[in-house]
């Protein structure tokens, strides 16, 4: 006989994200930073041209590069990991997603323009199509500022995007020493991101070395069109053969 009884209650977003820093300290100087250090502000703030446009220009002057693109890029290569964070890991660990859209999220910000943290305060859900279709529209939303204040293609902003998601769930599971069961998410969670987004994404991928798991990058963050800055070991403008010889090389020097 069904008794149609309630089941247990979700959890709200200070449990789940308190869960996640119990668990893996690592994350405590992310979701809840020192502010000694950093200003909390909220993360809507990037979706306007007036504040963007500043962080963008304090972007230039780090890289030291007059170029409007290559300053954007750089800016949301560190940002789209930071503010992707607090959702993607406390999913990976809990399997319950805090909420990474802007009008849910602080952002911590670093004296010198740089994303140090970010916490949220609601929950996305417990299933690929509710944590999926939430960052759709979360890095839709950012997505479209920075292509309204700077010269950059959405696809290639997305790009970097999706990189970040697969980046951060790597990490998360390499924490727990569970790297396959976390990046298995990646797949899912982008198919209901592109679906909610109304975009053709691509899809995140991972190449392993040994027992060590790297993300395959389908995006460039152009760092090297900055002075004096080197072309990363995983940049997908390199050769195939030499990214996978150093990445190979980069693997064994870690021991797994």
């Amino acid at each position: 006989m069904s008794t149609n009884e309630p089941g247990p209650p979700s959890p709200d977003a200070e449990q789940v994200q308190n869960a996640l820093t119990d668990w893996c300290p690592e994350y405590r100087g992310q979701l809840a930073p020192d502010l000694g250090g950093a200003a909390a502000v909220p993360a809507t703030a990037a979706l306007d041209p007036v504040w963007l446009g500043a962080r963008l220009a304090e972007s230039g002057r780090r890289y030291r590069t007059d170029d409007a693109r290559v300053a954007a890029i750089l800016w949301w290569y560190s940002a789209s990991t930071v503010l992707l964070t607090p959702a993607l890991a406390t999913y990976a660990v809990t399997r319950w997603a805090v909420d990474p859209r802007p009008e849910a999220t602080t952002l911590f910000m670093r004296r010198d323009g740089l994303p140090s943290g970010a916490r949220s305060s609601a929950v996305a859900g417990g299933t690929p199509a509710e944590v999926g279709a939430a960052l759709g529209l979360g890095v839709g939303a950012y997505v479209a500022a920075l292509a309204e204040v700077a010269p950059v293609r959405p696809r290639a902003v997305w790009a970097v995007a999706v990189d970040a998601v697969a980046g951060v769930l790597l990490r998360a599971g390499t924490t727990i020493g569970e790297p396959e069961a976390a990046t298995a998410l990646a797949a899912p969670l982008m198919a209901a991101a592109a679906e909610a987004a109304g975009e053709a994404l691509p899809r995140p991928r991972y190449v392993d070395f040994g027992q060590t798991r790297f993300v395959h990058r389908t995006s460039c963050c152009l760092l090297y069109r900055a002075p004096g800055q080197p072309m990363c070991t995983s940049c997908p403008g390199r050769r195939p053969e030499d990214r996978a010889a150093d990445l190979g090389r980069l693997a064994r020097g870690l021991g797994r």
